[in-house]
């Protein structure tokens, strides 16, 4: 229940507090008087979004907060678990809109996203208003307003969980199908180029080292000269440089077998003399690999141009080249292989589809149930009225018997495949038809009224009617308020009505209006009203501004009368 709404700085509301009580809460006033904030107030609650418009003139920050006592606090304990908040009897709700537009939600004192606050308020708040009736006429409205009704919670979570699982499946088997056929479209050129680069195989850095082999035989005259000229050296001719280094160590070992001292000189000798008898060896050997064989020098050459000829079409180095023809291999495996991947895709996504119409109609069978009772309770809610002998259907229509399960899946969706249609007969005689081709706008108030009148919720929960009354009149309004009025004795309502009849509900009452401050400014002001202020009220309702005796006595029989009548409605359809 709704124990304490504060608003501050909210459009024409500089600040106001107001204490509501069980039952129903009645507002009315003058046109204009800004009933409609109120209704914009507690919306905010609800995660509506807001702009820096609803600010007051002037003011930083516009802020509406609400104080709520639960008579079942463990209905709404998964919500506030969510929220990292204990189960609670008393929850406080809090929305701050600054004049930049931003703003901040807390529920308890925390900070709350606004999606948070938004599934919170839900569940604590129903507002329904005049411009609701026209989702009515909305067939999507109409499917909504039935599972609110018939309340198939698990089966709505089964049908989401096997919609979702068959989309991702769907979605990964047509991603498998795009890439495939992409990658089928430019097999032949795959092949081609696999081939092509297979059948050079080229090796990483087998350029560079043919390059650095073609330069060698290009120069081999010259080389193989001063190769020649410096093994004749070293060790070629008599006098050569390893063998006075022979004749060098030789005498160096003499005489360090008489002086120790020139041992280190002796082992100096000993390793220049290999190594230059090392050397000498080596350019002999160099000398002879450099006799290239001709038919090497041109199969180098015709290497390189093959490789060449690859690295300017494919506009890569060698090793790019080498790396492109290790992906093309993979691609090309790839789709070999894909056929099982494919099969395996099929089948899983047949079987999620399947998964998912077993769900849809489990749905549609606790629909099809649930749209029985519901055109009973509304056609028993709807008599009295003035409705005395009506006809209503509501219509739950799944896919045709026969269709495929491919057809069936165009229709299918995370709601099912139902389509609902609430047909409706006012008059004996004339057939059902659908609310759009038929309802005028009275009738449609009367059926959004029995409608909210019939639906299950919990009693703590707060419902709001904004002017739903609009278009009735006479004795039909009075059966409207009698059925407000044994709905207000089992739930809180906040009814804000411009008829005396529903004005006269057992109930708190208060009057909204405009009052100009001596700044100039103007404020909505909103007073509660005693019994004996009710009768006048009433009585403008009825009368105008100067209500005449027979207004005031009207309105005190008013009321006396709906007291009288909420007695005698013990409980609704």
């Amino acid at each position: 229940m709704l124990v304490e709404l504060s608003v501050r700085n909210l459009a024409l509301i500089e600040a106001l507090v107001i204490d509501f009580g069980p039952g129903a809460n009645i507002l009315t006033g003058e046109t204009g008087a800004g009933k409609s904030i109120l209704v914009g107030a507690l919306g905010l609650l609800m995660g509506r979004r807001a702009g820096a418009d609803l600010v007051r003139a002037g003011a930083g920050e516009a802020e509406v907060s609400a104080f709520f006592e639960l008579e079942e606090p463990g209905l709404l304990a998964p919500s506030l678990e969510r929220l990292g908040l204990a189960p609670t009897r008393e929850i406080v709700l809090r929305r701050v809109v600054g004049a930049d537009g931003r703003g901040r939600a807390y529920v308890n004192g925390r900070l709350a996203l606004r999606p948070q606050l938004a599934a919170l308020g839900e569940e604590l708040l129903s507002i329904s208003g005049q411009h609701d009736q026209q989702s009515l006429l909305k067939t999507a409205n109409q499917l909504d307003y039935l599972d609110h009704f018939g309340r198939p919670a698990d089966l709505l979570q089964r049908m989401r969980a096997a919609w979702q699982k068959f989309g991702g499946v769907a979605a990964e088997l047509k991603a498998l199908e795009d890439r495939l056929r992409e990658a089928g479209e430019k097999r032949d050129l795959f092949e081609f180029q696999r081939d092509e680069i297979r059948k050079i195989d080229p090796r990483p850095g087998e350029d560079e080292q043919l390059l650095e082999e073609k330069n060698r035989a290009r120069n081999s005259g010259r080389l193989l000269e001063s190769l020649a000229s410096a093994a004749e050296l070293l060790g070629g001719e008599p006098g050569n440089v390893v063998e006075k280094l022979g004749r060098a160590r030789r005498h160096l070992e003499t005489a360090a077998a008489v002086d120790p001292r020139l041992g280190e000189s002796l082992n100096t000798a000993r390793e220049a003399f290999h190594q230059v008898a090392d050397l000498s060896v080596a350019l002999e050997r160099l000398s002879r690999d450099l006799d290239l064989d001709p038919d090497r020098l041109e199969w180098v050459e015709e290497r390189l141009n093959a490789l060449a000829k690859l690295k300017r079409k494919y506009n890569l180095p060698l090793a790019g080249i080498i790396e492109r023809g290790r992906r093309l291999s993979e691609i090309l495996d790839e789709l070999d292989s894909a056929g099982l991947d494919l099969a395996r895709l099929r089948r899983a996504c047949l079987e999620a589809r399947e998964e998912a119409l077993e769900a849809a109609r489990a749905l549609h069978q606790a629909r099809a149930e649930a749209g029985r009772r519901l055109a009973l309770a509304l056609a028993g809610s709807l008599k009295p009225l003035g409705f005395p002998k009506i006809e209503l259907e509501v219509r739950v229509t799944a896919p045709p018997e026969g269709q495929s399960p491919d057809e069936i899946e165009k229709r299918l969706g995370p709601d099912g495949y139902d389509r609902v249609d609430f047909l409706f007969c006012p008059n004996p005689g004339e057939g059902l038809k659908p609310l759009a081709k038929i309802a005028s706008g009275g009738e449609l108030s009367r059926v959004m009224l029995a409608l909210k009148t019939v639906q299950e919720r919990s009693n703590d929960q707060l419902m709001v009617f904004d002017e739903i009354d609009s278009g009735l009149g006479g004795a039909t309004a009075e059966a409207a308020a009698a059925k407000m009025a044994a709905l207000a004795a089992r739930q809180q309502l906040v009814v804000i009505t411009h008829l005396p009849q529903m004005a006269a509900l057992p109930g708190r009452h208060f009057v909204v209006s405009k009052e100009a401050l001596d700044s100039g400014r103007t404020v909505t002001a909103i007073k509660p009203l005693e019994s004996s202020q009710r009768v006048g009220e009433l009585a403008r309702m009825l009368g105008g501004a100067t209500p005449s005796r027979e207004a005031v006595a009207l309105a005190g029989q008013m009321l006396a009368g709906m007291s009288a009548s909420a007695l005698a409605v013990s409980e609704l359809p």
